[in-house]
C-alpha cells in the first residue's frame, strides 16, 4: 500500500514583503521631495527671513551680553536694511589740549606729544543680518518711544539677561501685506513673534 504523502503545513504569516516595503519607502521619498522644498521656501520668504534676522540678532546680543558680562547693543537700521550686534561699551574720554601746559612726566621737552592711542576697533559686528528690501518697517519703538521717523533703533542687552523694551513691525510690501511684530520681553530679554491683534490686545 502506498501511503499518501503529507503536504507540509504552511502557516499563514502576516508580514510585509520586500516589494511592499520598497513601494512604501518610494512613496515617502516622493512626499519628502515635494514637501521639504515648500517648507524651506516658506521659511525663506522676505518677511520670514527678515523676522528671523531680527530674532537671531536679539538672541545673539542677549547671549553675548551674558557671557561677556558687558552690555551689548543691537542696532536696527531700517534705511540700510541691516541688523547688527556690537559691544555697548562707553565712549572713551577725549582729553582736550590746553595751551601753556608743559611736557608730561613721561615726555621729554624735545619729544613731540604722542597721539593718544585710539581704542582698538573690533573685528566687526558680533552679528550681522539683513532686512529684505521688499519688507517695510511699519513700527519701531524702544522703551515705548517711537523711532519710525529716525529709521534707526539701538537696543541694549544687559549682562543680567534683561534688555530694553523693543518692538518692530514689518510687512511684506509686494506680498500678502500681512503685518508681523517682533517684541522683546524686557525682563527676560527674549524675543517673541506676535500678530497685530496680539500687539493691540496684549
Amino acid at each position: 500500500m502506498f501511503s499518501a504523502k503529507k503536504q507540509p503545513f504552511s502557516a499563514v504569516k502576516s508580514a510585509f514583503t520586500l516589494i511592499e516595503l520598497m513601494v512604501v519607502m518610494g512613496l515617502i521619498m516622493i512626499v519628502m521631495t515635494l514637501g521639504i522644498p515648500r517648507l524651506v521656501q516658506h521659511n525663506e520668504t522676505p518677511l520670514g527671513g527678515s523676522i528671523s534676522a531680527v530674532m537671531d540678532a536679539c538672541a545673539s546680543a542677549r547671549s553675548k551680553a551674558i557671557l561677556s558680562g558687558k552690555p551689548m547693543k543691537m542696532i536696527v537700521d531700517a534705511s540700510n536694511y541691516s541688523v547688527t550686534v556690537g559691544a555697548g561699551a562707553p565712549k572713551p574720554k577725549v582729553v582736550s589740549e590746553s595751551s601753556g601746559q608743559g611736557p608730561t612726566v613721561d615726555q621729554s621737552p624735545d619729544e613731540e606729544p604722542a597721539e593718544e592711542p585710539k581704542p582698538a576697533s573690533s573685528t566687526g559686528p558680533a552679528f550681522s543680518g539683513k532686512i529684505h528690501e521688499d519688507v517695510g518697517v511699519t513700527f519701531l519703538a524702544v522703551n515705548f518711544l517711537p523711532r519710525e521717523d529716525e529709521g534707526r533703533a539701538e537696543v541694549t542687552f544687559h549682562p543680567n539677561g534683561t534688555s530694553d523694551e523693543f518692538t518692530i513691525g514689518m510687512i511684506h510690501v509686494t506680498g500678502d501685506n500681512v503685518q508681523r511684530f517682533v517684541q522683546l520681553d524686557s525682563v527676560t530679554g527674549l524675543a517673541y513673534l506676535k500678530t497685530e491683534d496680539e500687539i493691540q490686545n496684549p
